[in-house]
């Protein structure tokens, strides 16, 4: 379970929302576009975002707030700690 912190996905998920996140969803499938996932950021924190595009190992997040959504680069599949599949 994870707690999200910040505004970037409302309405979908808000500050402070525990999520669960199911860690084995894509050892026999793919992330796709519109999952949402927990990941491994660059700077060592973990993000909770929405997959916009998938393509080869890599995807492009982005939160639900597009006014309160920090860019970030392509996310790598190592870096995926799994898919969001509660919110609480």
């Amino acid at each position: 379970m994870h707690v999200v912190k910040g505004h970037s996905m409302q309405p979908a998920i808000n500050d402070g929302s525990r999520v669960v996140v199911l860690r084995w969803a894509y050892i026999l499938s793919q992330p796709k576009a519109g999952d949402v996932v927990v990941f491994h950021g660059n700077d060592g924190k973990e993000y909770v975002k929405r997959i916009i595009k998938a393509a080869n190992n890599s995807w492009i997040v982005e939160g639900d707030n597009k006014s309160d959504s920090k860019k970030l680069p392509a996310v790598k599949r190592g870096a995926v700690i799994g898919r969001v599949i509660w919110k609480c």
